[in-house]
């Protein structure tokens, strides 16, 4: 068995940490620490066992899943949140969350987030920086002393993965310790574009464009809500 990373499950309903639970059995990447029914328990045995994922309802008596992670010294702790409430997604972004899932969990969304959390603890351990260095139509990363031009209409897009973002390109993916919004100030205004909290897109690399989503080769983005009049602008 390859790597695992160790998550904890922090719901006052035992039903829901039993589904959450069921879910993530299915991926041996992942492995459980503890179930907790409350955020005081949890803080416990974060500080203990020092997990890579926290999987936390929002709305629990006494404090919240979003007040545990604010409370929390480890920032290497990945936070999904799992909840019945979608007015609650725009604080727990704001957070930083990794992921925000709605009950009851859907399987294959459940999926896509667990492959997200593997690739994003496999990337990490060679995250890469930005240097001060600009240069036309290119980006300059750097890991250790290495730096690397990276020219920007190779990017087909962009993913939130906490404080990192996630390039992807038509070759290779990179992970940068960037937030999403300070990586897409970089880059030119007129050639990327945001469509989901999660996501920024080269325009140019667009495939197809549907009502809820867009296709970029093989990857299929969904677009959000608040982003949906300000993409149309762009392309139709």
């Amino acid at each position: 068995m390859g790597f695992q990373y160790k998550y904890i499950i922090v719901d006052d309903d035992e039903l829901s940490r039993l589904s959450v639970e069921a879910e993530a059995e299915k991926y041996g990447f992942l492995h459980k620490t503890a179930s907790c029914g409350n955020a005081l328990e949890a803080k416990e045995i974060i500080s203990a066992c020092n997990p890579d994922i926290v999987f936390a309802d929002i709305e629990m008596p006494g404090i919240s899943g979003i007040e545990l992670i604010k409370s929390l010294s480890v920032m290497r702790i990945a936070p999904v949140f799992i909840t019945s409430h979608p007015e609650f997604a725009l604080e727990s972004y704001e957070l930083e969350a990794f992921d925000y899932l709605l009950k009851p969990v859907n399987a294959e969304r459940f999926e896509k987030c667990a492959f997200r959390l593997r690739d994003f603890f496999e990337l990490r351990e060679n995250a890469f920086s930005f240097t001060q260095e600009q240069e036309l139509n290119s980006i300059i990363i750097k890991q250790g002393y290495d730096k690397y031009k990276l020219p920007v209409g190779e990017i087909l897009y962009l993913e939130a993965m906490k404080d990192y973002t996630k390039i992807i390109t038509e070759k290779k993916n990179y992970l940068v310790l960037e937030t999403i919004t300070g990586m897409h100030n970089k880059l030119p205004n007129e050639k990327f574009i945001r469509v989901h909290r999660s996501y920024v897109v080269n325009k140019e690399k667009i495939e197809i464009a549907k009502p809820n989503a867009i296709k970029i080769g093989s990857h299929e983005l969904p677009i959000g809500k608040m982003y949906k009049s300000v993409l149309a602008k762009h392309l139709y």
